[in-house]
């Protein structure tokens, strides 16, 4: 018996019939179809951590999309304004303070976002308007072995 999605059940898209995931924001429903279109198998909010703060309290964490690729675990954070950005940055750059190692942090933004967006708060970053690069990056990931170096932008 299939358990239910942690996120509650999901639409059916009237075009495929196929079971819609439930997305918070159009970037990320976008980013979910470019994933089901290039058929990488992929969860939304399924995973919740804590991230410590700088006094004894802990902030929940759910990343928006979760992609496993063997021993490789691809954490994909969509950002798709400004109002979410700031607040956002900051607790990515707690995350990957305290998770680093054990996985990749994506996130994908609308470019002049990706432009200025502290390079602490991400392993990898990608702008909206090309997906399909960002979804075959974590596609063409072997399931065994390194993982493949990124360089990170340099805000100026």
């Amino acid at each position: 018996m299939r358990r239910p999605s942690p996120t509650g059940s999901a639409e059916r898209d009237s075009a495929t019939g196929s079971a819609r995931h439930p997305t918070e924001s159009e970037l990320e429903r976008d980013l979910c179809g470019e994933l089901r279109n290039q058929e990488v198998d992929h969860e939304h909010r399924s995973l919740r951590f804590r991230i410590k703060g700088k006094d004894p309290s802990e902030i929940p964490y759910r990343p928006a999309i979760v992609v496993r690729r063997g021993q490789v675990l691809f954490l994909i954070e969509a950002i798709p304004s400004e109002e979410a950005e700031g607040t956002t940055a900051r607790i990515l750059s707690r995350f990957l303070e305290q998770h680093s190692s054990e996985l990749v942090l994506v996130v994908v933004a609308p470019r002049p976002i990706c432009e200025r967006f502290p390079a602490d708060a991400y392993d990898e970053i990608y702008a909206a308007d090309d997906l399909a690069r960002a979804v075959r990056r974590v596609r063409d990931q072997a399931t065994q072995g390194i993982v493949e170096p990124f360089t990170k932008l340099r805000p100026e």
